[in-house]
């Protein structure tokens, strides 16, 4: 390997580690987690009717949905989106990554129904209202993974919503736990030749990206650049939620906490960090350039005599978002 290859790597992994720690400071979205009864669609629309009725394969789908409303993402609305059984949105047909990774798998039907009065194992969407907001809800009904046709690799179930104010949500129903299909602290163990089970949205442009990977209950949150998350395979859930679990990608609006991103911030200091008046904050974490934790607190004053000289990064949190700043001990 050339010394230039080998510096280039080594930059493409310094900022995967640093964005591996770090939601950045003009963050599109929040993530929420929390729990709920899982409600499977009883009125609803079925694809896999839909497709044995226009006959075609009624096992998958690639279907365009019109979604109802102008639904914000990143910073573009649309009001449609083309969604895949694998788990797979797309606003823009182009040739880069797919905008929404909604637990993305080879998701099959396993059983052609009997009867389309009763369909067991179906792919579901429905057009709803919840609390006064529109909201697009997608369903995975009994589905299998491809591959693996046993009686007991047919109980998947999990949910995308699109909700009207640019929040995205992936609830998990009853998920089957067979250690032969999902190995916790690995992900899906299936036949596709990609990393399976991704949570995450990329905007249309294909240059911002955030994704919830690795422990569902402690998780890391991934953004940044596209092609330095999905490509290294980081991005998976690789332990599998208990029901009623959901992951919210919550749509952050202008605030006045915005404006921290926009302020002149203190960039070289020597054994005193004063934190301008102005900036709106409700605790301070400082790092170090491998991503190590320092310092913690919320005063506006910190000591750092302790420290060696050389670049650090601080994080202001405000409870609505994470702004991060780089500055030099000397």
């Amino acid at each position: 390997m050339n010394i230039l290859k080998f510096f280039k790597l080594f930059i493409i992994f310094t900022s995967i580690v640093i964005q591996t720690q770090e939601l950045h400071a003009q963050s599109d979205y929040k993530v929420d987690t929390f729990t709920v009864v899982y409600d499977t669609l009883t009125v609803y629309k079925s694809i896999v009717k839909e497709n044995i009725l226009a006959q075609e394969w009624f096992f998958l789908f690639d279907k365009e949905f019109e979604l109802g409303f102008d639904f914000p993402f990143f910073d573009k609305s649309f009001d449609k989106i083309s969604f895949s059984s694998y788990g797979l949105g797309l606003f823009v047909d182009d040739f880069g990554w797919y905008n929404i990774y909604a637990l993305d798998n080879d998701w099959d039907i396993c059983d052609e129904p009997n009867t389309l009065s009763n369909i067991k194992y179906d792919y579901r969407y429905k057009h709803d209202t919840e609390n006064g907001k529109k909201v697009f809800k997608l369903e995975w009904h009994n589905v299998c993974l491809y591959g693996l046709n046993s009686s007991k690799n047919r109980s998947f179930n999990f949910q995308t919503w699109l909700w009207q104010n640019g929040d995205v949500d992936l609830r998990f129903g009853k998920m089957l736990r067979d250690t032969s299909i999902f190995i916790p602290g690995f992900g899906f163990n299936t036949h596709s030749s990609y990393s399976a089970g991704n949570f995450g949205l990329v905007n249309t442009d294909d240059t911002k990206a955030i994704f919830y990977a690795d422990d569902y209950l402690s998780p890391n949150i991934l953004e940044g650049n596209p092609d330095e998350i999905l490509f290294f395979g980081r991005s998976t859930i690789k332990t599998l939620p208990h029901e009623g679990f959901v992951i919210r990608f919550k749509k952050q609006t202008s605030s006045t906490s915005d404006v921290n991103s926009h302020k002149p911030f203190p960039n070289v200091v020597r054994d005193i960090l004063s934190i301008p008046s102005d900036f709106k904050y409700s605790e301070y974490r400082i790092y170090d350039f491998s991503g190590k934790e320092l310092l913690k607190g919320s005063d506006s004053e910190i000591h750092l005599s302790h420290l060696s000289s050389g670049y650090y990064v601080i994080k202001l949190s405000d409870g609505a978002g994470i702004y991060s700043y780089k500055f030099l001990r000397q």
